[in-house]
């Protein structure tokens, strides 16, 4: 009798391989570099960031400089930099990186203290998103999803700053020296004598800043300075 060992091996089933999942590298995802002087900040964006299947961290960088070089290098499609990154600065290094890489959109993120300037400066550069550094995590996200499209976002506040700082003042010198006086706390008299004036000039002065401004008395004039940029 033929036993179960002298019969020969049915004929093996058919091998029908199981396709691997590839891994969020090898898949069509949005390249984002990183340039930020903190390592732990870094890392916790970059962290936020992978955990998205569309998005991947192709780089990362310390400096402006290392942070064009990366651009040229990944060709990422948005580079998020911090306004304070070390080397340049984040207008100067947004700069660096639409040179080396033109195709990369340019997100900064900005500290809670605003300085008009370097913003003024960053949007006149062609930078395309600007946000608070505290800005929510789903916010910053859907931020670098919109810049990949082609989009562009910015942050209200930090854009109110920018335009009401560019207007042009309708208070002169006199003017924004006296309301700058007052916002001291410093009294009619008090302001007078520090600029060298008549009591009644001063009260002028006041006057003619409340009527420019249109504002309801002496303090919403020096409220209105200061939203404005003036003082």
């Amino acid at each position: 009798m033929t036993t179960a060992l002298e019969r020969p091996l049915d004929r093996a089933a058919p091998f029908h391989p199981v396709r691997a999942v590839p891994a969020a590298a090898d898949r069509d995802t949005t390249g984002v570099l990183l340039a930020d002087g903190q390592h732990l900040f870094r890392s916790g964006l970059g962290a936020l960031l992978d955990r998205e299947d569309d998005l991947s961290v192709v780089a990362e960088a310390v400096c402006g400089e290392d942070a064009a070089a990366e651009a040229a290098r990944t060709r990422p499609a948005v580079a998020v930099l911090d306004l304070d990154v070390p080397g340049p600065g984040g207008p100067a290094t947004a700069a660096m990186i639409r040179a080396a890489a033109p195709t990369t959109a340019v997100l900064l993120l900005a500290p809670a203290v605003r300085r008009t300037d370097e913003l003024q400066r960053a949007l006149a550069d062609g930078v395309a998103g600007v946000l608070l550094k505290d800005v929510p995590a789903g916010a910053l996200i859907s931020a670098v999803r919109e810049l990949a499209r082609g989009g562009r976002v910015y942050d209200p506040r930090l854009v109110l700053d920018v335009v009401r700082t560019d207007r042009q003042t309708p208070l002169s010198r006199r003017e924004l020296a006296v309301l700058s006086e007052i916002a001291d706390g410093a009294t009619i008299r008090e302001a007078a004598a520090a600029l060298s004036l008549s009591p009644g000039t001063v009260r002028n002065y006041v006057s003619a800043a409340i009527a420019k401004t249109r504002a309801r008395n002496r303090c919403d004039a020096i409220r209105i300075a200061r939203e404005c940029g003036w003082l």
